[in-house]
């Protein structure tokens, strides 16, 4: 069902047009952040925060069409013992810019990461990108500045953007393997053993205070076959089993009952196996204008094209240029592919902006009824993707030391993950963050 991207307080008239007065506000470790809704005093709810992002994980195969494709014991139990909910992504929802918005706890409109799109600097189609614009922090830089620690295990969105190979208050790792692998790592650190960063072995002088670990098992299989992916539910049980492991080890060093858990992901899935996109093109072409799809690899558009579209799945980026370029145009434009059956939605720049999303998308987004389909491929095989506004939701899962027991997660969003993990720890949140503390799952001190 299709639900708006949540918009905090802190969130309102903010464009990234103002990152650069934002990041005036990064403060050296200590110092009061400018934010009405960050941790004001310095108590420490938790001294660990270990995160689990698992990539794709519908919020369905918890609760809806999809629970009972895996047991999922230990997510269960987390939830049983602490809080839980359907949380809001970002927009678009894919991935590197949806956990960019977790890692920073700011929109796409303010940290600029951005998928599926043309762009007009470059002349290029993109599909995905690392990237975050200058000035915007990350839970990374934030908590480094802060005297915490920090490893983030393949959780690539704070690669050179506050952690890198090597560092031990910072530390990125990229093992590779699937979800057990990452695991391992993080079961290494938790025993005090050195992990392999970048092809150096490196020994953190004590556990870090937040450990990230992230799996894409699941994303891989719904690509691949969609929900009826035969190897969907053992990747579920996989990324699933590794909680129970790395909780094992918590407990063996020590720390169980002074460590925060939390289970989230970057987005969730829709399957498609109807092409749309012949028809939307046959339809564009009363219009007079040149039309053309680029592919979101690079693709580069004719000097003479009028309509720029970066198809997708689940999404359709278009660009208006030339003669094409006008308010009026876009509105035409708009209506004719709304007239179009299994068409959901088409977003306007006012809606893009209401949604906090990425001033880099194009004139207009394009989103299909599931099981339309906007990509280019027309053999009907099912699959899933993401990318619109219904598979923005993702779960949110917190457990542990400092966490209440029994509470409702409502209105909150991947935007609040680093002002949470934050209080979790007692210190400030990434200071151009715009997110909120879920207090009513933190325990009052």
């Amino acid at each position: 069902m299709a639900h708006p991207i949540r918009r905090s307080n802190a969130a309102r008239g903010v464009a990234a047009g103002t990152v650069a007065l934002l990041a005036a506000a990064v403060l050296p470790a200590g110092t009061a952040s400018a934010s009405s809704d960050t941790a004001k005093s310095q108590t420490r709810p938790a001294q660990h925060v270990i995160m689990f992002d698992f990539d794709g994980f519908d919020p369905r195969f918890l609760e809806g069409r999809y629970a009972d494709l895996a047991e999922l014991p230990n997510i269960r139990a987390l939830i049983a013992n602490g809080a839980h909910g359907v949380a809001d992504g970002s927009y678009s929802s894919y991935s590197n810019s949806s956990r960019t918005t977790t890692a920073t706890g700011a929109y796409p409109a303010v940290h600029r990461n951005t998928g599926y799109y043309y762009n007009q600097e470059t002349n290029k189609g993109v599909s995905q990108e690392r990237y975050i614009e200058p000035g915007v922090e990350t839970i990374a830089h934030s908590l480094k500045r802060q005297d915490r620690t920090s490893a983030y295990l393949q959780w690539y969105a704070v690669q050179n953007y506050g952690a890198t190979y090597g560092d031990p208050a910072a530390l990125y790792t990229q093992p590779g393997g699937n979800c057990e692998t990452r695991a391992d790592q993080a079961i290494a650190l938790l025993r005090g053993e050195p992990v392999n960063s970048g092809g150096t072995m490196v020994d953190p002088a004590a556990i870090p205070d937040l450990i990230t670990v992230y799996c894409d098992d699941v994303d891989g299989a719904l690509h691949d076959d969609g929900f009826s992916d035969p190897d969907l539910p053992a990747a579920l049980a996989r990324v699933d089993a590794q909680i129970g492991r790395v909780r094992d080890a918590a407990r063996e060093a020590g720390i169980l009952d002074r460590t925060a858990f939390i289970v989230t992901a970057d987005h969730g899935a829709r399957e498609w196996t109807i092409p749309l996109l012949p028809e939307v093109l046959d339809r564009l072409s009363v219009t007079g204008l040149k039309v053309q799809v680029i592919s979101s690899s690079g693709g580069v558009p004719d000097p003479t094209s009028e309509i720029v579209i970066v198809a997708s799945p689940r999404t359709a980026d278009i660009t208006l240029s030339g003669r094409a370029d006008t308010a009026k145009n876009a509105r035409h434009i708009a209506k004719i592919i709304k007239g179009i059956p299994g068409i959901a939605a088409v977003h306007d720049e006012r809606d893009l902006r209401r949604m906090n999303a990425s001033d880099k998308l194009g004139d207009l987004v394009v989103e299909p009824v599931e099981p339309y389909h906007l990509s280019t491929l027309t053999d009907g095989a099912p699959r899933a993707s993401h990318g619109a506004l219904p598979e923005s939701q993702v779960p949110m899962v917190l457990s542990g030391a400092g966490i209440r027991r029994g509470v409702p997660l409502r209105n909150v969003g991947l935007v609040d993950v680093a002002a949470t993990i934050s209080a979790l720890l007692g210190v400030q949140p990434p200071a151009t963050s715009q997110g909120r503390v879920m207090r009513k799952a933190i325990e009052r001190s």
